[in-house]
């Protein structure tokens, strides 16, 4: 992120002005380890989020539903039984009550809680642990999930001529009917493949029911099953099958034919059971759809679904994550954009004043999403003790962290954090990244930070590394996304700009970093050092993209670095090889300097000439005709977005007002 690369370094101290780059970082404490927000619900875990599900539908409940969040056969069919009891469906780990259900309980009031499934599913510890807590628990189980489904179905609904059959081993198809079901007050019953099981042929006797509808292909409900329900003493008719060639696909199918409300959609990852089973209690408060979503790709008829009931002005609620429904989908879910670009947008400075990060963030224009989502403040370092340890700039008022935080998530705007390595002794990344322990502290200190400050992730932007080091950065990336990402939390590196012919820059394999990250913020700025010229030309940024597709990146991860700065070159020097100086500044402050005409390089980077008392000067900056010559890269290569750096530059620091120009830029490219 800053200017300086290895072949920098030596000429360091003489560029004093550079030391306001110099990113201002940490601080811990412990803070919520879950939240929600209007349009998605989410916490730090499956069972987090269950509980601010919870939190979101009721505000009293003296009766809950408590399934085991481990697998789940047993809770399949609870949605109708929470329903009934106007009750959330909260879950907890087999062997114990989670901390965060027992008080979720504690606020509601509960006098009763529905256990689901054996002692296997949850065991006489869960039990206890809720009768310590004065409240009666219920145990509806049978020998396996289809004696649980029907003990759950007569607790439910002791009656009913209709009930809706799925697969017991498949969990998709029972989460796309169970709003609806519990809605309606219809029991949902399991079957295998190609035998009904005693347990629901006894059940549908003893409900009295008359026909039934098949949810699932004939891969999952086979024929035989409709001939086996119409040889039962009580005969029974099979009067519909929802299905479609896989589970998406008949999820969008009973989307389609059954009456939900759909002025409420929820959305919920459909690879795995968690946050749909435990949603679905509060959609069927309003009748509302589930729709179920791959992690990647969307298929026809889910795009179909989300186009229709975009146009119709349905609202999007998302459970889970970032880690279950990735940024990328979230937009495609809002926008119908197949291919959704970010904005990353970078501040420097302190919390407020002229140039503080306040204030950048203010002079975004509104609505902020037309031209950003995520904000990255500097805030973060290593230490010097090279222990692993994390130093950040407002320590000293750890509440300018979370004052940040809220201004920017109150323009619905995301926070990450960037993270850097200390530019007093360079070594220090080299080492902690080599030892096990010290990464270990590192990657704990960070989630620490993220969770006190309420981010929503972090960038990593190491620099002056060895190339050695290259292994030991890509092995502290997957340590530090593999426990992220379950946090629901998104995780963004900045690497230095290659070609493939560059000795010192090996430490940034961009293939292999590329697989622990949500995006790689590629650097393409400073491409001059020592000499006047340009700070990121045209042709080398695209010789940079050519070398990062080359070695197998997914471009869809990629931002192109844009620099929001210029360069002011000078020296005294009259002689064949003068040592220039240089300062960096914005736009808006280094176009005052022109004394002449303002001349442009073949990539569209304007620069003048112009002579004071300190010597001759050239000044290259970047102005919106530089801009959107860059900006057709994304389309060219198919890149994920931007990461500029940085706001500071964009504040005039005699007028205090934004350089605004490449804000309609980037709603052009972005948008």
């Amino acid at each position: 992120m800053n200017f300086l690369t290895k072949r920098t370094i030596s000429f360091f101290c003489s560029l004093t002005i550079l030391l306001s780059l110099a990113p201002f970082h940490p601080q811990v404490v412990q803070a919520e380890t879950t939240e929600s927000v209007s349009d998605r619900i989410y916490g730090n875990t499956l069972y987090d989020t269950a509980v601010e599900i919870s939190k979101t539908g009721w505000d009293y409940a003296p009766v809950a539903v408590l399934a085991t969040g481990g697998n789940f056969p047993d809770a399949l069919t609870g949605t109708v039984l929470a329903h009934k009891v106007n009750g959330p469906l909260l879950l907890t780990e087999s062997d114990h009550l989670d901390p965060a259900v027992s008080a979720e309980l504690k606020r509601l009031g509960t006098q009763e809680v529905y256990l689901l499934g054996g002692e296997v599913a949850l065991n006489g510890a869960v039990e206890q642990a809720l009768k310590s807590q004065g409240i009666l628990a219920k145990r509806l189980a049978g020998w396996d999930q289809y004696g649980t489904a029907a003990a759950i179905a007569s607790a439910a609904t002791p009656s009913s001529p209709q009930a809706f059959l799925v697969n017991g081993d498949h969990f998709a198809d029972a989460l796309s009917i169970s709003s609806y079901a519990a809605a309606q007050g219809i029991p949902v019953l399991l079957t295998r493949a190609d035998s009904l099981p005693p347990d629901t042929a006894t059940a549908l006797a003893q409900l009295g029911v008359q026909q039934v509808t098949l949810i699932g292909g004939k891969a999952v409900i086979k024929d035989t099953i409709e001939e086996q329900l119409s040889k039962l003493p009580q005969p029974i008719k099979v009067t519909a099958r929802y299905a479609g060639y896989d589970q998406y696909e008949t999820n969008t199918t009973v989307l389609n034919q059954l009456p939900f409300e759909t002025e409420k959609v929820y959305i919920a990852t459909g690879e795995n059971f968690p946050d749909a089973l435990a949603g679905a209690a509060l959609a069927a408060k309003d009748n509302a759809p589930i729709l179920l979503l791959p992690s990647k790709q969307l298929g026809t008829s889910t795009t179909a679904y989300l186009n229709q009931k975009r146009t119709s002005g349905s609202d999007f609620t998302i459970f889970g994550g970032w880690g279950v429904i990735n940024y990328k989908i979230e937009s495609i879910v809002r926008t119908g954009v197949l291919q959704p670009r970010i904005s990353l947008q970078y501040t420097q400075g302190g919390l407020s004043g002229t140039k503080g990060m306040l204030s950048q963030v203010e002079s975004i224009p509104s609505p902020a999403t037309d031209y950003a989502d995520i904000i990255a403040p500097s805030w973060y370092y290593l230490d010097d003790t090279a222990s692993g340890a994390v130093t950040g700039g407002w320590d000293a008022s750890s509440g300018d962290y979370t004052q940040f935080t809220t201004a920017v998530h109150d323009r619905n705007l995301k926070v990450l954090p960037v993270i850097q390595s200390t530019w007093s002794t360079p070594k220090t990344v080299d080492t902690v990244l080599a030892s096990e322990t010290a990464r270990a502290k590192l990657e704990s200190q960070i989630i620490q930070r993220i969770q006190t400050t309420n981010a929503d992730g972090i960038v990593i932007d190491f620099e002056l590394m060895s190339n050695a080091t290259g292994p030991n950065l890509t092995q502290f990336m997957k340590e530090l996304y593999a426990q992220l990402h379950p946090l629901n939390k998104l995780v963004i590196e900045s690497v230095m700009a290659r070609t493939g012919s560059e000795s010192w820059l090996a430490e940034f394999n961009y293939h292999d970093l590329s697989q622990y990250v949500d995006y790689l913020h590629v650097m393409t700025y400073d491409y001059s050092h020592s000499t006047p010229g340009p700070i990121a030309p045209l042709d080398w940024s695209s010789k940079v993209l050519q070398y990062a597709r080359g070695q197998g990146v997914d471009m869809h991860k990629v931002l192109l670095g844009l620099p929001y700065y210029g360069v002011d070159w000078w020296t005294a020097d009259t002689g064949a090889n003068p040592t220039y100086s240089r300062r960096a500044g914005g736009m808006t402050e280094l176009l005052a300097l022109a004394k002449g005409p303002v001349q442009r390089d073949s990539s569209q980077i304007p620069y003048f000439n112009y002579s004071d008392a300190s010597g001759s000067h050239t000044v290259y900056f970047e102005d919106v005709q530089s801009w959107n010559a860059k900006m057709g890269l994304l389309n060219q290569y198919g890149l994920g977005g931007v990461g500029a750096w940085s706001l500071s530059w964009t504040i005039n620091p005699t007028t205090s007002t934004s350089t605004s120009a490449f804000y309609p830029l980037l709603k052009q490219y972005l948008r």
